[in-house]
């Protein structure tokens, strides 16, 4: 794959990450994985950009446990819904069926690109997208009381708390989290897996029950704990899937 060959660091960082990972793979089971995410993430931005009308023909996607969203929904608080960056990370938006959503993007490094999607998100009228910046959290609790969908990626490093994540100190964000404890709104886990025919599944995980004490700060870690650790369950089925490219360990590479 000629992507996959031109862009040497990102390939390079894929297969650290990957070795760190899993360590009882062979090399050519690491390359393999590696290669196949590379390919996923690809097909992902290029429906990116035209993701509205691929979105939107029920042939292309097969929801799973829709309900779990729709029953967390019912509550009337809103839900928080953590995402993933595996399969096609704009396509978990159709587990909100006909909800609106809030989330949060950065800032494309391509004016172009990030001009063309900014413009494709903002016809999804049932979609508002915060730019993330040093206001981002602000920003979300001040749109809390609107009590839509809060989609925000949780797997990727971040300031927030320390984990263990594939056996190693990792950093993860906290925000998802620390908003769902704080102002008691039910916690999903929304991922999505491209399949061979081009089509994607995505799947909404049962409501996550947050485990809450009298001590807030520990709460948050340990409830970030423990979606990191379900995060890497799903990472371990569908490790194709996932975007190994990103430097995820960070300074806590051995």
């Amino acid at each position: 794959m000629i992507a996959y060959k031109l862009i040497k660091s990102r390939r390079l960082t894929a297969l650290i990450n990957l070795r760190m990972a899993f360590p009882e793979k062979s090399e050519e089971e690491i390359e393999k994985i590696a290669k196949k995410s590379f390919k996923i993430m690809i097909k992902a931005f290029l429906c990116s950009l035209w993701f509205d009308k691929y979105l939107n023909d029920p042939k292309n996607i097969k929801i799973v446990n829709q309900e779990s969203m729709e029953n967390a929904y019912k509550k009337g608080r809103g839900v928080m819904a953590a995402t993933m960056h595996m399969g096609n990370m704009e396509a978990s938006t159709v587990s909100a069926g006909k909800h609106k959503i809030i989330t949060v993007a950065k800032k494309q490094r391509n004016p172009y690109i990030n001009d063309y999607i900014t413009k494709l998100r903002g016809k999804a009228d049932y979609m508002e997208v915060i730019e993330k910046n040093e206001r981002t959290s602000r920003v979300l609790i001040s749109k809390l009381k609107e009590k839509k969908i809060y989609a925000l990626f949780s797997d990727h490093r971040d300031k927030g708390a320390i984990v263990n994540f594939f056996g190693k100190e990792a950093k993860a964000p906290s925000g998802a989290i620390s908003m769902a404890l704080k102002f008691n709104i039910p916690f999903v886990l929304v991922y999505n897996t491209f399949n061979d025919d081009n089509t994607i599944t995505v799947y909404v995980t049962d409501e996550i029950k947050l485990k809450r004490t009298d001590n807030f700060k520990e709460d948050v870690q340990n409830n970030v704990q423990y979606l990191i650790n379900i995060m890497e369950d799903v990472i371990r089925k569908y490790p194709e899937q996932w975007m190994w490219f990103h430097d995820r360990w960070n300074s806590f590479r051995e």
